[in-house]
């Protein structure tokens, strides 16, 4: 087993400060001290503290990607979307919502992309509701990337409210009623609405 980078160790160390302590109280300082580094060797790796959350989904989608990929053989399209949906939905949610508020305030502060749709993802998602289109269980006829975009851009309103609410807020049954509701779910897959 291969030792972490120094990028990686900074990265996983200071994840688990904000989760422990909160972002806004984690210093650099704290950081460089629990990786035992010093402040010179975080700047070589890192611009900020705001860099380390700004990475953090590109970090969720590289992990997540090769297990949605082996996803694809299941033969149910429908599983397949809850299983990319929950999949995303549940790495966020164990960030915590402090993380992913401090997240989307410095994309507000200044578009950095983290809201931009992820091609890796997109492409398996495509897949997946084009599949769920021919054996009609997603009975919207609308382009697979419309409905994908639809979905991409609810989950981060969803996840807005998650976040606002402070984590007091049913994030996964709320977006799955609305997917269902999108996509024209077929009936006898419904769970989530009626």
């Amino acid at each position: 087993m291969s030792e972490l980078s120094t990028k990686d160790r900074i990265f996983n160390t200071a994840t688990e400060l904000f989760k422990v302590k909160g972002y806004n109280e984690v210093t650099i300082n704290d950081i460089c001290e629990a990786c035992e580094i010093t402040k010179s060797t975080f700047y070589y790796h890192l611009k900020s503290k705001q860099d380390i959350i700004l990475h953090y989904y590109d970090h969720i989608i590289s992990n997540l990607t090769p297990v949605l990929i082996q996803m694809l053989e299941i033969t149910n399209p429908w599983e397949q979307t809850i299983l990319l949906f929950d999949g995303l939905i549940q790495n966020i949610m164990d960030l915590g919502h402090d993380i992913n508020s401090q997240l989307m305030i410095t994309n507000l502060q200044e578009n950095r992309g983290i809201f931009d749709l992820r091609k890796d993802l997109a492409d398996i998602a495509l897949r997946i509701i084009q599949k769920g289109q021919e054996a009609q269980q997603i009975r919207n006829p609308s382009s697979p990337e419309q409905l994908y975009e639809a979905a991409a851009y609810m989950f981060t309103g969803y996840e807005f409210m998650w976040c606002s609410l402070k984590g007091d807020f049913d994030w996964k049954d709320k977006f799955f009623a609305a997917l269902e509701n999108i996509l024209n779910l077929e009936s006898s897959l419904r769970k989530y609405s009626n």
